[in-house]
């Protein structure tokens, strides 16, 4: 079948399990070292390492910490290959008979997770298979008025067996089918099969892709997933304008469960938000975090984001330390002298400056500088005058004050001492013409 975005292989060999204790029946791995590890977001933690004995059985329990983690379970067995299992709360077996570690040399016993993973991925890559035969045929036979109907009458079969599929899939309570349920939509496979001519409609497959993540995704499978990154990062281009993206994410923070997973997230698109400079999604994001009252002692990114919404457009703008007058139509500047985007914004603000005085802004650049020698030489041809430095660095209450902890940090005061907005770049304050 046709992708439209490859966000990941379909899990065409990973066996799934989940359990707080499982056994190893399988003589292909005496004597092979271990590392299993679970997925927790971004995170992935070794929970037991070690050797499997001559005979090639072996029992493995999870450590007290990890007894309520229900999610994919890495297990790294060198060069005797890996497995990817799901735990959930499931006492069961894993036997091997044949050299190699597949779906097709290994099976489970008393694991109803991995079971149903393991059948429904033998019925879909069988489904898939036929599926993409049907499409063959569709494309060879568009003028045969003999053989098309044929292929035209399978096709509708086989779209009504993939829907039952998908149908059984989405019924099921199991981590499995969700975890699959995730794979599927991720790789554009919905909950119809469509036709060639559908398929190339991109546009609708990622609207579609898009409602899923919005509405009927479970984050707390994915936390465990081993798929965070990949899920998330392919949200990404999905939303050119990010206060949508950021619309987007709230929706899926209302559905978490779990609080562990409600700060890990957040904190997460915090983070992510800040790394790119996603200003609007973070202007979305942060006060639903704020006003969910969910996070009572936010530490990091997340606190230091939920303070800056205490600095919001609208709120009245913080004093500046060392600075006269009033904080009134004023541009502020927090920078590095050795920042790199730093250098091209002032590249952009040096020349524009008596275009910018000319509408009455007052620019007031501030410097994370430890060094005053540093300092002075990169500010000497500044032409605003006020230029302050305290030669705290970061932890300047300056930069506290206004949650600067990456540059260049840019903000719009107005006629009235409230803040516009806090922007990245120069030009996004609308001060100056391109």
């Amino acid at each position: 079948m046709k992708r439209i975005i490859p966000f990941f292989l379909l899990l065409a060999g990973y066996t799934m399990c989940q359990a707080q204790s499982f056994e190893f029946y399988c003589p292909y791995l005496a004597g092979s070292k271990y590392n299993f590890a679970v997925n927790q977001g971004v995170q992935v933690d070794t929970i037991l390492s070690g050797t499997v004995g001559m005979t090639g059985n072996a029992s493995f329990k999870l450590p007290e910490k990890y007894k309520d983690y229900a999610g994919i379970v890495n297990c790294d067995l060198g060069e005797k290959g890996s497995l990817k299992i799901i735990m959930n709360h499931e006492t069961f077996s894993i036997i091997g008979k044949d050299a190699g570690l597949s779906e097709n040399t290994i099976s489970f016993s008393n694991s109803k997770e991995n079971d149903f993973f393991k059948t429904q991925m033998t019925k879909q890559q069988a489904l898939f298979g036929k599926i993409q035969t049907i499409y063959n045929g569709l494309s060879a036979y568009a003028d045969d008025d003999t053989l098309y109907p044929v292929f035209e009458k399978e096709f509708y079969k086989l779209k009504t067996t993939y829907a039952e599929r998908q149908k059984e899939i989405a019924a099921s309570p199991l981590y499995a089918a969700k975890y699959l349920l995730i794979t599927n939509r991720m790789n554009g496979l919905g909950a119809e099969l469509k036709a060639p001519s559908e398929m190339a409609n991109q546009a609708q497959q990622i609207a579609e892709i898009k409602q899923f993540i919005e509405d009927e995704m479970d984050i707390d499978v994915l936390f465990t997933s081993g798929l965070w990154n990949t899920v998330i990062s392919a949200t990404f281009d999905m939303y050119p304008d990010k206060k949508d993206f950021g619309e987007a994410m709230v929706k899926c923070l209302k559905r978490v469960q779990s609080q562990k997973i409600f700060e890990s997230f957040g904190n997460d698109l915090v983070t992510i938000c800040e790394q790119f400079g996603w200003i609007d999604a973070e202007n979305v994001i942060v006060p639903y975090l704020a006003s969910s009252e969910k996070i009572q002692n936010p530490t990091g990114m997340l606190k230091l984001a939920m303070e800056l919404d205490k600095i919001k457009p609208g709120t009245k703008a913080i004093p500046i330390v060392g600075l006269k007058g009033e904080l009134k139509n004023t541009l502020l500047f927090f920078y590095e002298s050795g920042c790199e985007h730093c250098i091209e914004q002032l590249k952009v603000l040096k020349p524009h400056y008596d275009e910018i005085k000319a509408q009455g802004i007052r620019v007031v650049s501030i410097s994370s500088d430890t060094s005053e020698e540093v300092f002075k030489y990169h500010s000497a041809d500044f032409p605003w005058p006020d230029k302050l430095c305290d030669y705290q660095g970061f932890d300047s209450v300056n930069f506290k004050n206004y949650g600067v902890v990456a540059t260049p940090g840019i903000w719009l005061i107005d006629k009235n001492g409230k803040i516009v907005n806090r922007y990245t770049t120069i030009l996004e304050t609308g001060l100056i013409k391109e």
